[in-house]
């Protein structure tokens, strides 16, 4: 790693850090959106900011308009921490430990990296989201503007020892109810449960169901996550309700999934919020690009991989570009022993410029 070339960015990304961009913390997060552009426009990249209740979200590009043949998406918004330690930054040789430094500003500040280094006559465009953590609504926003890639987009978002992931499932996030009639809990007989009702409905849609395996993972699963109902320890509530987690593999299954837990259940099925699956052709010429510069810089032919975790990449799935998940090196998401590799991020600095040549020449 190449420490003087670097050293602006690890500035960058422990200013970034310091930030605490939490998801909630909008102010937080838009001064983290301010800090890289004015970072890229030292640099001479041009950016433009866009806005979605109040987020801000950046884009920068070195060609003009809103479709360069190379896109990537990288987040700035991060999870809550333990405790305020974790947005102070530690250098420990490689790695720089700390919330966010891998999920995911090093990978944003891998993107500027890229952008402010990049030729002249190649075409690389960057979505900096803002709420990834909580469903990453500012990618879909930016997409219904109109921002896209002609040739490939990058998320940068995953690290799976140097693997290209082509694939990642769709998910449904559901409210189950049930209804009933309240009472005194010393006469069930004479109410109509609904927590009863609830909890006899799920169990028979989990015997029904049939959840992937570890063995046979790449199918539909369901997880029941929440479940609210009552007041008060001696009284049969007059409602329940459950909250579902649904990750799906084609798009086809949603309405599939949704009619079959109402017929099993016999609940109220709400559909709250989700995203669609990603499918690229594994075939796909771009991905065949991408993973050639890849096998340059880490000496070995990255395998396609599929991933049961969302990403922005959802948001990109109807478009005509393919979409690659790939990432620094990180471990720890989430976790307060998060840390990214410093010189990670020189290495897909490389590879995305790499890539946007390739890109160019095909």
């Amino acid at each position: 790693m190449d420490r003087r070339n670097m050293e602006p960015y690890i500035g960058l990304l422990r200013q970034l850090i310091g930030l605490k961009t939490i998801t909630a913390h909008v102010e937080n997060v838009n001064r983290a959106q301010d800090t890289i552009r004015a970072f890229l426009s030292e640099h001479g990249v041009t950016c433009a900011m866009e806005e979605l209740d109040g987020r801000k979200i950046l884009y920068a590009s070195n060609t003009p308009g809103k479709t360069p043949d190379l896109l990537l998406n990288a987040h700035v918004d991060v999870v809550p921490a333990e405790n305020d330690a974790q947005f102070s930054p530690v250098i420990e040789g490689d790695w720089i430990v700390g919330r966010g430094s891998g999920d995911c500003l090093g990978n944003a500040v891998c993107a500027v990296k890229t952008l402010c280094e990049a030729d002249d006559d190649v075409s690389i465009g960057v979505i900096f989201s803002s709420d990834e953590e909580t469903g990453g609504r500012t990618t879909g926003h930016m997409v219904s503007l109109g921002y896209a890639a002609k040739r490939l987009v990058c998320v940068l978002d995953n690290y799976d020892d140097d693997n290209i992931c082509f694939s990642q499932k769709g998910i449904m996030h559901l409210k189950l109810s049930t209804r009933g009639v309240s009472g005194h809990s010393s006469t069930p007989w004479l109410f109509d449960n609904p927590v009863d009702k609830l909890i006899t409905g799920y169990a028979r849609l989990l015997e029904k169901w049939h959840n992937p395996t570890a063995e046979d993972s790449w199918h539909a699963s369901i997880a029941g996550t929440m479940l609210r109902a009552g007041i008060i320890a001696n009284q049969i509530p007059d409602a329940a309700e459950m909250s579902v987690n649904v990750r799906y593999t084609r798009p086809e299954e949603k309405e599939q999934i949704l009619d079959f837990i109402r017929k099993t259940t016999g609940a109220e099925v709400e559909y709250v919020s989700g995203r669609p699956p990603l499918a690229v052709r594994s075939d796909a010429k771009e991905l065949d690009l991408l993973a050639g510069v890849m096998e340059k810089h880490s000496g070995k032919r990255p395998d396609l991989t599929r991933m049961h975790g969302a990403t922005d990449a959802s948001y990109f799935a109807s478009g005509s570009a393919p979409v690659a998940i790939i990432g620094i090196k990180f471990s720890g998401a989430h976790a307060k022993s998060e840390r990214a590799s410093l010189s990670s991020i020189e290495k897909y600095s490389l590879v995305l410029n790499d890539l946007a040549r390739a890109l160019k020449r095909s």
